[in-house]
């Protein structure tokens, strides 16, 4: 990505000092987006929800700005900070974007970091020019994930605000922290009991990853603790409720000149909140300017607005050829073997800038 950088002397208070680097860049897309439905369904496509009532093609176009600051001081500290300028409310809030400190001592970041799971083992590949509902992508606790925060499922995520790595050598560690001021996730019921008021108290997460040469393995757990007040619906006994909901995940990749394989495994569980059960493979095979990709996931998840068990198996395909400049061409097909959907397809070109 070639990136336009800004030298903000404005910013300099006197002679003599370091000024900032303010990097512009940007990304877009345009091109046209499949979805089939066998019943009226509403789904979600890149975070926007769509009516698929009926199969059809749709246009689909998208413009992004970010703004990349940094800084550095005289001990040799950077900070800086990045943010969307669609996201520049949010970012503000501390909803979206990061700031960011780093050096010797690793790296610190708060906003809308990724939690140490998912930065340890991060997702298998994606296809399709838009992504096709990142049906590629890993269940994690803390992170927004469309199935577990669904209509249908508990709001169990909690998006870190702190996110701890440092790296040494082929080793890398993750801490990440939620904001301990507790987030509210809304009443549930587990069996005969009625839970309300429910929040989450607070909310962690562990990682760690070791890479060398075209190997690297990782390993990443977290951890949620929920309360709230807790009414038996046969009984009428209202009581105090607490619990620990837990998740772990460990993935892999290997390169072997132009083909990439990924594999993960993982599994959640918090008695009656959560049972999941995670595991998937994709592979990448590039040749010339030309990358052919391929992706299978089993999911097993009963949550406990939700008590019956859902198993899907989504798969996915697709193909990308690189233009150069910073722009490709690119197609994919998704079967997200869901209830109401059956195929979701795309094609056409993202843009860097």
């Amino acid at each position: 990505m070639k990136n336009l950088l800004l030298a903000s002397t404005a910013l300099v208070a006197f002679a003599g000092a370091a000024a900032a680097e303010v990097a512009i860049s940007g990304s877009g897309r345009m091109g046209m987006v499949y979805d089939e439905a066998t019943v009226d369904d509403t789904i979600v496509v890149n975070q926007q929800k769509v009516t698929v009532s009926d199969a059809g093609f749709r246009f689909d176009s998208r413009l992004r700005i970010a703004f990349t600051l940094t800084q550095e001081t005289d001990m040799g500290v950077t900070f800086g900070g990045s943010l969307r300028a669609d996201n520049a409310k949010a970012a503000n809030d501390g909803q979206a974007g990061v700031v960011f400190m780093s050096g010797a001592f690793g790296k610190i970041s708060m906003g809308d970091t990724s939690g140490a799971a998912e930065a340890a083992v991060g997702n298998l590949s994606g296809v399709g020019y838009t992504g096709l509902g990142s049906f590629n992508e890993a269940i994690y606790l803390q992170q927004s994930n469309e199935d577990l925060d669904g209509n249908d499922q508990l709001s169990l995520f909690a998006t870190p605000a702190a996110l701890y790595e440092y790296t040494t050598g082929a080793a890398s560690f993750y801490l990440s922290i939620a904001n301990p001021g507790g987030i509210a996730i809304g009443d549930t019921t587990i069996g005969d009991i009625d839970v309300t008021d429910s929040k989450i108290d607070q909310a962690w997460g562990l990682g760690a990853k070791y890479s060398v040469d075209n190997y690297s393995v990782g390993i990443g757990y977290e951890s949620i603790d929920i309360s709230g007040i807790a009414t038996d619906t046969v009984t009428s006994e209202v009581t105090e409720y607490s619990n620990t909901i837990d998740n772990w995940m460990l993935g892999g990749s290997a390169t072997f000149g132009g083909f990439t394989l990924k594999a993960q495994y993982g599994q959640g569980s918090g008695d009656g909140e959560l049972d999941l059960t995670q595991y998937g493979i994709s592979g990448d095979y590039t040749f010339d300017a030309v990358t052919v990709t391929a992706f299978w996931r089993s999911v097993e998840l009963q949550t406990s607005n939700d008590d019956t068990q859902v198993k899907s198996q989504p798969f996915g395909m697709g193909v990308s050829y690189d233009l150069g400049g910073g722009a490709s061409v690119a197609a994919g097909l998704v079967d997200p073997d869901r209830f109401g959907e059956d195929y979701r397809a795309d094609i056409g070109v993202n843009f860097n800038f």
